[in-house]
């Protein structure tokens, strides 16, 4: 059987103690200031997987990288955490790709055994058949008998035993399968939420501007953003907060349609992908975004006790022919900021 979820991904867990893990974190730290790069969780990650010195791959990477250039540039800390830290996913499909094969192998193996044995059964069935053509003696006749009796009995047991192999092997293959499945929702999905996350989503765009390009159609991007989130932490504690983002996400994946999509892509940031519509449309989708979770009541569920009132920024804008899908990333972004600076709880369009 595949080993555990936490085996699949040995190389993304921590076994050090705190005392350790504390180490790593201040020389994980002193090396982002010290190459030039942005303390978040990319970086992080991918300085505390260098120091911790557990993957000579990713090791050696960046010292080459480092060996050119003083500093590091973003970009080629995004790759680097790309190809060493966040295709894990594709470690464990390899997994489940070499334990399909071994069952693949097991089960030939099974059936040929199987098949030999059932040719010698045959062999043996037609020379008794041969045996009594030529018209046996009565005292012959118990011994072929006891003969045929013990091949047929034989020929059951291997059957049976073929059936409980291919049995066993179907049950191992349908595990995997549930693995497999598993494993693609938690490389797509976030946590909290369900909702896609941000690699997934970025996957999704791609391919709106792929469809929309050979189509010659359009698609929309919002970027909705909770007001003054920090605020609702504070006063409330994170566990309320974590249940304002589930509710948030709920409500937004409540009112779009089924073809497009829905994602978390920040703490309290989301993203909408709404395709085949043109940016008028996408605009009052937004409205109704910004007025559905406007009018949501959220109660404590300790005490009764009502939230205060919720509200999103909305920022909208529209594919247009030929640009990359990070320009149009840019431009909603750039849209929800206008939402933000102009008083919140509004959509804006760029």
């Amino acid at each position: 059987m595949m080993p555990s979820g936490k085996d699949q991904l040995g190389t993304l867990s921590y076994p050090e103690s705190a005392e350790q893990a504390a180490e790593y974190l201040r020389l994980a730290l002193a090396l982002i200031g010290r190459v030039g790069l942005a303390p978040n969780p990319v970086n992080f990650t991918l300085c505390y997987e260098y120091v911790a010195g557990r993957r000579a791959d990713l090791h050696g990477a960046l010292e080459r990288a480092l060996a050119s250039e003083a500093s590091l540039s973003p970009e080629v800390a995004v790759e680097l955490y790309r190809q060493y830290i966040w295709d894990e996913d594709r470690r464990v499909v390899d997994a489940m790709r070499n334990e399909l094969r071994r069952l693949i192998a097991e089960t030939m193996t099974g059936v040929g055994e199987a098949h030999t044995r059932a040719s010698q059964s045959v062999q043996v069935l037609e020379h008794t058949t041969d045996q009594l053509a030529c018209d046996p003696p009565p005292d012959q006749l118990s011994g072929i008998v006891a003969e045929v009796v013990a091949e047929t009995k034989l020929m059951a047991r291997n059957g049976l035993e073929l059936k409980q192999m291919l049995d066993d092997t179907r049950n191992e293959v349908d595990a995997l399968r549930r693995d497999l499945e598993r494993t693609r929702l938690e490389a797509t999905s976030d946590a909290l939420t369900g909702l896609l996350n941000r690699r997934a989503f970025e996957q999704a765009l791609n391919e709106a501007k792929s469809g929309a390009d050979e189509h010659t159609t359009t698609f929309c991007l919002l970027y909705v953003d909770i007001d003054n989130f920090k605020q609702i932490n504070d006063t409330y504690g994170h566990l309320i907060g974590d249940k304002v983002i589930r509710s948030v996400a709920a409500l937004l994946s409540a009112n779009v349609k089924g073809k497009d999509a829905v994602a978390r892509i920040g703490g309290e940031e989301f993203a909408v992908l709404l395709r085949e519509t043109e940016a008028e449309n996408a605009v009052r989708v937004g409205e109704i975004l910004r007025r559905t979770v406007e009018s949501t009541r959220l109660k404590r569920a300790d005490t009764g006790e009502l939230i205060g009132q919720i509200t999103v920024s909305v920022g909208v804008t529209d594919y247009r022919r030929s640009e990359t899908v990070d320009e149009v990333m840019q431009r909603a972004d750039n849209a929800l900021y206008q939402s933000k600076e102009g008083g919140r709880n509004r959509v804006s369009a760029v």
